[in-house]
């Protein structure tokens, strides 16, 4: 999950944390032509090992398992609300001010904890009108 946030670059309050620790690192190995013997960079483990610890904390934790999926077919609001809880408990642990930076775009359901949150893909099978788009919202009716 961590590692994918750092790959595709969409989590900004943490892209600056880890590009921070990435240049106390030594500098990395040649990378090779062929991609059979290319090297995975150890320095990205190294950079986002606390968040990986953090988060480990969370899908590791017996409460937050449950919550994730509490019922096969919920309604929208429900799932809502079990989506934005998820996320404001990881924003909680990693201390930073939204994970959700991208949610206005259709790849955001593409973002690592959306898929831990949403195994399923209930959302969007829930979404049935327009409106209905919109239902990932950090709005502040959901706190």
């Amino acid at each position: 999950m961590v590692r994918s946030w750092l790959l595709n670059k969409k989590q900004p309050h943490q892209l600056s944390r880890w590009n921070d620790r990435l240049a106390q690192l030594p500098p990395k190995d040649a990378v090779y032509e062929n991609i059979i013997r290319r090297r995975v960079d150890e320095r990205e483990y190294i950079a986002t090992y606390p968040e990986f610890v953090t988060m480990l904390g969370m899908v590791a934790d017996p409460a937050w398992r449950a919550r994730r999926a509490p019922r096969r077919w919920a309604n929208l609001s429900q799932h809502r609300r079990t989506i934005n809880t998820v996320y404001a408990e990881a924003e909680r642990r990693l201390n930073v001010p939204s994970l959700r930076e991208k949610r206005h775009s259709h790849t955001f359901s593409n973002d690592a904890l959306f898929r831990w949150t949403d195994s399923l893909g209930r959302s969007l099978m829930l979404v049935m009108t327009p409106e209905d788009h919109n239902a990932l919202r950090d709005d502040s009716q959901w706190n």
